[in-house]
This record gives structure tokens, sequence and C-alpha cells, in this order.
């Protein structure tokens, strides 16, 4: 099957572009990644997108250290949020919201969505009360663990990631992702070997 986005045309394996069906069911189902206890002994569970308060989703979705590392580096607003919930089934991507479980705080979130790239993922810490506690590998173990048991039509999981973002790239690279080539002049391209 071949794809355009953007003008871009890229061939993807049939098999693997289809996830709506388990999307649909694991929705359906509420069934999402594990939760999981942090090295500070904190647990966090995750909710998926859709069922997240949107004030809430967006202020840490919005935080400056968030939007200043991604593609689309401007806020998101209220509209424009709920626009991409109304076509959210439709779409060829999961999103989860990580939420601390005492509290209930939104911590940040992560998606694996059908890019120009293959099925990408992404992931942020946007609450700063949670930056620097070591959280993000936990996070990203639990959900790449999700994909894996859940999401068996992807085969291949790359990431696209700020050049100058190191932190980032070092956490890629401890989950195993390798750098695969430059793309869009200041990111890297990675793909989980």
């Amino acid at each position: 099957m071949t794809l355009n986005t953007n003008g871009w045309n890229f061939v993807i394996n049939s098999k693997e572009i289809n996830i709506l069906k388990s999307k649909s069911q694991l929705f359906s189902n509420n069934i999402v990644p594990d939760a999981f206890i942090s090295a500070s002994e904190e647990e966090f569970e995750w909710i998926w997108l859709p069922l997240s308060n949107v004030k809430q989703l967006l202020e840490v979705r919005n935080a400056e250290h968030v939007v200043k590392n991604m593609r689309n580096s401007l806020p998101i607003d209220e509209a424009e949020h709920l626009n991409f919930l109304k076509k959210y089934y439709s779409l060829h991507r999961v999103d989860f919201v990580l939420k601390h479980k005492k509290t209930s705080d939104y911590v940040g979130g992560m998606n694996i969505a059908l890019t120009n790239y293959g099925f990408e993922i992404g992931k942020y810490i946007g609450n700063r009360n949670f930056l620097g506690k070591g959280l993000s590998f936990s996070m990203a173990q639990s959900f790449l663990h999700f994909i894996k048991v859940n999401l068996k039509e992807i085969q291949r999981i790359h990431s696209v990631t700020k050049i100058c973002n190191y932190k980032n790239i070092n956490l890629n690279y401890k989950l195993g992702f390798e750098i695969t080539q430059k793309v869009e002049n200041d990111f890297w391209l990675m793909e989980l070997k």
C-alpha cells in the first residue's frame, strides 16, 4: 500500500497500516499500558487521551519545555484539540495520558502514530513537578510493552528527535533505538532495534 502524506509517498506494509480494529477493541475494553511504580516509589497509571480532561491535558502538552522540542512547536488550543478528537477513532494512532495515581495530576503523554516514517512514538513529560525523577524510562518501557503485546500489527517503531534534545536521544538509546538518518534539517530519525 502506498501512503501519501504531505506530498510524500511511502510504501507501507498493508498489514502494518491497519491498527484501527485493534485500537477500537482496546479502547472499548479500556485496555491501557500497565501502571508502574517509579524509582521514588510513586505509582503512575494511564488513561486514553480521549477520556482525559482537555484543560488539564493541554496544560501539560503546551508546556514551553515540551513544545520547543516538537516538530509542531505551536501550542494546541481547545478548539483544535476537540476537532482532533472528532477524527480520533479514524486515525492510525494510539494516545495515552500518564497520571500520578495518588494525586491524579497529569504528568505527560505517549503516543504511536502512522507518519511519513512509519509508526512513530512521541513522548513528553509536561508537568514540571515530575521532571528529573527518572520517570521517562519507566513510562516509555510501559508504553512499548503495551504496543508489543496489543498492537502486533506494528512491526517497526521509529522516533523523530530534535538533534539538540540530548536527554531524549539518550533515553531512546537506553530503550534500544538507533539513529538511522537525519531528517527535516534538525531531527534524527531513530528506529527501535
